[in-house]
């Protein structure tokens, strides 16, 4: 018996494997963050000009008040624009979980077959020592009767 595990290739291949879905799944996370940033940055964009139009039509100046209209009709389909983007990642996430879940069980199946060899490697060089000692044994045996 060899102390190599044969299948150790598919395991390295599979624990890269499982670092690359990694990495995609921290970077569609990434994408998420950065878009619900956009969204927040964008949502108080909305509030301050709305407040902005708000104090300028009480003080009586409605100048700018189709500019104003206008520019939040923008933002807000901008934000629902985001909000789609960000609902097909979070979907992109979801799937790549699945992706990620599989490689990881697939990982500890090898991971698994690997420590089965380590034990049974184990058990074969005791069963090799207890031989070595049974012959040493018979044959100390056999020049003390001579």
């Amino acid at each position: 018996m060899k102390k190599e595990f044969s299948l150790q290739k598919v395991l390295d291949f599979r624990n890269k494997r499982l670092d690359i879905e990694k990495a995609k799944m921290r970077e569609l996370q990434n994408k998420d963050k950065a878009i619900l940033t956009q969204m927040q940055e964008i949502a108080l964009l909305i509030e301050d000009k709305e407040k902005e139009m708000d104090s300028d039509n009480k003080a009586g100046i409605f100048g700018f008040a189709d500019l104003y209209v206008k520019f939040i009709g923008l933002k807000k389909n901008e934000l629902t624009i985001l909000n789609d983007t960000r609902k097909q990642i979070l979907n992109q996430i979801e799937a790549q979980k699945a992706v990620l879940n599989k490689a990881l069980k697939e990982v500890k199946i090898m991971e698994k077959l690997k420590e089965k060899h380590l034990i049974a490697y184990a058990h074969f060089l005791k069963k090799q020592e207890d031989f070595l000692i049974d012959e040493l044994n018979i044959t100390r045996g056999k020049h003390e009767d001579d």
